[in-house]
Formats: structure tokens, sequence, C-alpha cells
């Protein structure tokens, strides 16, 4: 694809770079990417937290380890560690609407996001940049393509405590010069996601000969492979036009979730059954959804890179030599 602009080779090298939420799905990709690009990488995770994505990264980082919502390890972490540079993709994920969610969203995702710029600021570190990890569900059930001007409608605990992060980002950054962008990744798939989510799940049950449960799957998504939303964050990183704004991640293009998965079970040559229509729909769950990356493309440049066919035959290739190492 012409026009691409890719992160030069040694912009971070030897940066002092923190990760937050390392362990994570996305989160796991960019700290491999970043060791790979010969950053001195350190990660902050939970100690009793799933590991099991980073741990042939761990003699490659220094890790911390705590919790987002303590501010003593917060700033531990950030006095000793010292970054130049923070990704911040840690914070609490659950889309349901319940009230009971209220208080746990707002002490992971708002009052952790500002322990780690509390923390930058007593500690005085000349920071480059603070990536922030937003989230598409920001939007809510507006209206799609969404794009960052207009008007943010959350419909859970959960994304309107990440409306409230990006709000006190945005304040920062006018406020006090904070180095601050928030990014907001539309729906990621790739190698090592959770077998919860609709492309693992499906890959899974062909693999094994299952029948598959969905929905109608009449539903619009856009669906963006990680290591090209790896690659937004590290040029976000390093924009400082970037500083002070809000930018979707995505290539916005929509498929229906039917279409995906007879592709995929195309792709795998597989003869399970998709029984469609068989799961109803969750409840106030949006037709479509998927984002405007203009915004994006004309700061970041063209990140998006790797194609739907060729990005999912990168995971089925994944998960099928994972399942094979573990029959072994």
């Amino acid at each position: 694809m012409a026009g691409l602009e890719r992160v030069v080779a040694g912009t971070f090298n030897k940066k002092t770079v923190l990760i937050t939420g390392a362990n994570g799905f996305i989160g796991s990709h960019l700290t491999k990417r970043l060791v790979e690009e010969g950053a001195s990488v350190s990660i902050f995770v939970r100690e009793n937290s799933d590991h099991s994505r980073i741990k042939d990264l761990e003699d490659h980082v220094r890790t911390w380890h705590g919790d987002i919502r303590d501010y003593a390890s917060v700033n531990n972490c950030i006095q000793n560690s010292r970054p130049r540079i923070i990704f911040h993709l840690a914070g609490m994920r659950d889309v349901t609407r319940d009230i009971g969610l209220i208080d746990p969203m707002i002490d992971a995702n708002l009052k952790g996001t500002m322990n780690i710029v509390r923390a930058v600021i007593e500690s005085r570190i000349k920071l480059k940049s603070f990536v922030n990890t937003g989230s598409s569900e920001e939007y809510g059930d507006g209206e799609a393509p969404f794009s960052e001007d207009q008007r943010e409608v959350p419909v859970s605990p959960y994304s309107a405590s990440k409306v409230a992060a990006t709000y006190f980002c945005q304040m920062l950054h006018k406020s006090m010069g904070f180095p601050s962008v928030t990014l907001r990744p539309f729906l990621t798939y790739g190698p090592g996601q959770s077998l919860d989510m609709f492309i693992p799940s499906l890959i899974k049950h062909c693999i094994d000969g299952k029948n598959f449960k969905m929905t109608k799957g009449d539903q619009t998504r856009e669906f963006n492979y990680v290591d090209d939303v790896v690659e937004a964050f590290l040029i976000a990183s390093v924009k400082r036009n970037a500083y002070g704004t809000v930018l979707n991640v995505g290539n916005g293009i929509e498929y229906s979730i039917k279409d995906i998965a007879e592709k995929i079970k195309h792709m795998m040559e597989s003869n399970i059954k998709l029984l469609i229509g068989v799961l109803p729909k969750r409840p106030g769950e949006t037709t479509h959804f998927y984002c405007n990356n203009q915004r994006s493309r004309n700061i970041l440049g063209a990140y998006a890179e790797i194609g739907l066919d060729e990005g999912l035959q990168k995971t089925i290739n994944w998960y099928k030599n994972f399942y094979q190492k573990s029959l072994i």
C-alpha cells in the first residue's frame, strides 16, 4: 500500500518506556514490538494476573508489580523507572450495564489513570509523551461512522469511565501542557486474543470440529489486525501534533459478522455448521459500529497495512500452531 507511514528504525532504541497492562492482548504485542525496537522497557502489571502472553519477554523487560488503583505502587514504579514515554493500557473492562460497576470502573479507569499522571508530575519526570488508551465504546449507541468530534454517548459504567479519563487527559494538556494523546482502538484481532472473543472462538471451534452458535450476524463491525494497532500507538507517541487530541484507531471498513464467520470457515476448510440466529443479540447492541479515521490518518499517516485476508490467515495459523503444540 502506497503512502504508509511506519515507525523509523531506531526511533525507540534505548528509549526508556513504561507500559501498563503489558500482559493484555494489545499490551503484550506492544511490549514485544518495543523490545524488538531496542527500547529499555519497564512494565507495570498486577502480580496475580495472567502473565502467559509475556512469559517469553520477562528476561527482556523490567517488571513492576502493583495496581493502578494503588497510588503507592504506581508512584514507586514511576520514581524508579523514570520513563520518557508511557503507554497506558491497564484498566478494567466490562461492558455490561450493571450500576454496581460504577465505583470499580471509576477507581480503575479514571482514578487509576490520574494516579499515573500524578506520579509523573510529583516525581518531576520529563515525559515526552503519555499515550492513554481510550475505547471505541465511548461512542456507545451514537451514529456510525464514529468521528472524534461527535458527542460521546456512554451506555455503561465502563464507557462512561473511559470518557471521563479522556476528558481529564485533554484538560491536563490544555491547562498544563501535559503531553497526552488518547487513542480509541476499534475492534482488534490477532494472535493471543482470549477465546471469549468472536474470531478466536470461531477459529477454535473450527479446529475442534464443533458447530458454532452465533447471532443472526447482520450487525456490522470493522476488524483491525493487532500489528496495525500497535503501529498506531508507536507513531502517536512520537507525533507532537497528536498531543491533546483524541484519535480513532481503525481502518473504517465495515463487514457483517455473518460474512466474517463464513470467510473464516472457508479459509479453514471446515465442515462445521454456523448456527446462525441461535443466539440472541446483546441488549442494546449497535447495528453498525465502525470509525471515521480521517483525523488519525492526517496525524499518524496510513498506519493500516495488513488487509483482512492476510490478518485472518496470520491469526488462523497462530491458533493452529498453538493448539498443535499444546497437544504434544
